[in-house]
């Protein structure tokens, strides 16, 4: 299983998913750190309205997506951890949420800070 947060020092949950340094992929194995992993962010952080990445990928729903409607796009962050089983973050804004639904991305809010905190959290509430 792999577990992704976002994280600007490797050791915390990032508050602003979209805004993180990178994204810290857990791979667990029978509930054991087996291997990590850290993929820079490479989200448009301006969030230009004219820079949706998401085009041609044939996940809208007809909502004219990439026509500026949108105020920005996650999609390049849904590429990125599209080999991850869930993401695991402090909060999810509106944006980032209708992505990640779009995407089948599977997300979990937590309260922990403390990535390994959180993976232990995770791993107690899957059993």
């Amino acid at each position: 299983m792999k577990l992704s947060f976002p994280t600007n020092d490797r050791k915390t949950i990032a508050k602003r998913t979209g805004r993180c340094e990178e994204f810290a992929i857990y791979e667990i194995e029978n509930g054991k750190i087996k291997n990590v992993d850290y993929l820079k962010n490479t989200h448009d952080h301006d969030h230009d309205h004219d820079h949706d990445h998401g085009q041609g990928h044939g996940h809208g729903h007809g909502h004219g997506k990439g026509q500026g409607e949108r105020q920005h796009s996650h999609s390049d962050i849904m590429e990125l951890l599209k080999d991850v089983d869930v993401l695991l973050v402090g909060r999810v804004g509106k944006y980032m949420k209708g992505d990640l639904i779009e995407s089948g991305l599977k997300y979990q809010t937590t309260k922990k800070i403390d990535i390994e905190e959180a993976i232990d959290e995770f791993l107690e509430g899957s059993e």
